[in-house]
């Protein structure tokens, strides 16, 4: 009996072990199967806008997961097309298309639709891209641009654009609006913005690039430390940042030693990160080194100068002929010693000595006393190799000198060499003032002939214009204050008289002369 009951009890395990496990492989197939059924349709992009008569290229849509695209022209029924259909452009209008994902056989479930727009070509134009500062908020002027566009009445503000700041990354994105401002910015940094029209793919594109005022910001790169002056074959690597700081490139890249001369080299800074930098030159010259010694005159006689073992830029040697003839004119050869930087090259002087044409007199002459034209004349020495001079007047050709105004006179006499010069400054040129202003103002108050104040036994007579004798007075005195017996006079003219000395004659001479209040 308990035999028969556990036979029993087995059976039965058996049966709901079986049972059991083909439940597991139902629920097993039903989930597979109901995972192949989720399978999810492709991604695509609709509506699609295509211009009248332009190029169409053939529909695309992304596998969601991994699976095979079928295409279609219809939304249920049909048999798949062959590939992905390429849109008829000829005619105006709209068509849908549609495209599922099949993973495992199992497709996805409903046909998922692109519609394709084709529109015409009726020559609309967005009124053109500008760069528009002033909408820009005064706190990002110098952080901002704005791009700004016209919409044509009538077509939708629907835009794709792109843009990059500083030729960076692309961003992308789309707008519904008619301008665009773009933050972030530096000072200088430019943004190149591309628009598109979303919906009328007959609009052209337009591209406009924007830049952030540099004001106040711009700099220049300076090279002050850089030699400009270099040797042959000197090797030479420009500095890629410049002593205030600023980075960038040189075009030539490299300087070329290799020939003398002088070239000019451009830096321009690195746009990114110093988009207001300017960029500047830098005049490279490639020369032998040469002692600059010059050639120098001499006058015949003078102590001759040593010649110097040290060039003024700094280039040691020795002379050929050591010594200087002050005598004769002559070249001579300076040597630069041996072992120096850039083999420095010799040099050649030349001394010119030049006759010394001595000047040991001066003799002169002077037109007669109250002589309208004033005429001093200088009798010795004359010649080509000689240069005159009166006062402080520029040196001239000619040993004449006119219209020369009254009083004491220098004049001086050079070798035109430069060896020689005398100065006198004892040439009196007699006359006379014609007018004088006794009005209290201190200035020219008193009327008088100075240029006869070394004659001690001259004298002047002034009269009015009736002969009436007024005043008597000396020419080493002050002179006539315009009074007579302390009474002022009239502004009238006035007449004079005087007797005087000249070259050991006793002369007269009678004119006349104005008196202003």
């Amino acid at each position: 009996m308990m035999k028969k009951i556990i036979k029993s009890l087995v059976c039965l395990f058996l049966i709901t072990a079986l049972s059991n496990a083909s439940v597991i492989a139902k629920i097993s197939v039903n989930y597979s199967e109901n995972k192949i059924l989720a399978t999810v349709p492709p991604t695509v992009t609709s509506p699609i806008y295509l211009c009248q008569n332009s190029v169409a290229t053939p529909l695309t849509a992304t596998p969601s997961g991994g699976g095979t695209l079928n295409w279609y022209s219809v939304l249920s029924g049909g048999v798949a097309l062959a590939g992905a259909p390429t849109p008829s452009t000829t005619t105006v209008g709209s068509t849908t298309y549609y495209v599922t994902e099949t993973i495992l056989g199992v497709e996805s479930s409903p046909r998922t639709p692109i519609v394709v727009n084709v529109v015409a070509d009726n020559g609309t134009v967005n009124k053109p891209l500008v760069c528009d500062p002033s909408q820009i908020l005064p706190a990002d002027k110098n952080s901002s641009v704005f791009f700004d566009w016209g919409n044509v009445p009538g077509n939708p503000n629907a835009y794709n654009y792109s843009y990059s700041i500083q030729g960076g990354p692309v961003v992308t994105g789309s707008i519904g609006l008619s301008h665009w401002q773009i933050f972030g910015m530096l000072p200088g940094q430019s943004a190149t913005l591309t628009l598109t029209h979303a919906t009328l793919p007959c609009i052209p594109s337009q591209t406009l690039t924007c830049s952030v005022p540099c004001g106040a910001s711009t700099t220049t790169p300076t090279f002050g430390t850089t030699p400009t002056s270099y040797c042959l074959n000197d090797v030479v690597v420009l500095p890629t940042t410049s002593t205030n700081g600023i980075t960038g490139t040189w075009s030539p890249t490299s300087v070329d030693t290799s020939t003398m001369g002088t070239n000019i080299y451009t830096f321009t800074p690195n746009p990114t990160s110093f988009p207001c930098a300017l960029a500047t030159t830098l005049s490279i010259t490639v020369e032998p080194i040469v002692p600059d010694f010059n050639d120098f005159p001499l006058c015949s006689g003078d102590v001759a100068p040593t010649l110097s073992p040290v060039s003024p830029n700094g280039i040691t040697g020795v002379w050929n002929p050591p010594t200087v003839d002050n005598m004769n004119s002559a070249s001579y050869v300076f040597t630069p010693d041996p072992g120096q930087p850039c083999t420095p090259s010799i040099k050649t002087i030349n001394v010119t000595v030049n006759p010394s044409n001595n000047i040991s007199s001066l003799d002169w002459t002077v037109t007669d006393a109250f002589t309208k034209n004033q005429i001093v004349t200088i009798t010795n020495p004359v010649g080509a190799n000689y240069l005159y001079q009166i006062d402080s007047g520029p040196f001239q050709a000619s040993p004449l000198f006119e219209n020369v105004a009254s009083g004491l006179h220098s004049i001086t006499v050079n070798d035109l060499n430069g060896c020689s010069q005398l100065t006198d400054s004892n040439v009196l040129v007699i006359g006379y003032p014609k007018y004088f202003t006794p009005n209290g103002d201190t200035y020219n108050e008193y009327w008088n002939i100075s240029g006869l104040s070394d004659q001690s036994n001259c004298r002047i007579y002034i009269f009015d214009r009736y002969g009436k004798l007024l005043k008597d007075i000396s020419p080493k005195g002050q002179g006539w204050d315009g009074t007579y017996i302390g009474q002022p006079m009239p502004a009238d003219d006035y007449w004079f008289t005087v007797e005087y000395s000249e070259q050991n004659s006793i002369k007269k001479f009678k004119s006349h002369f104005s008196l202003k209040r």
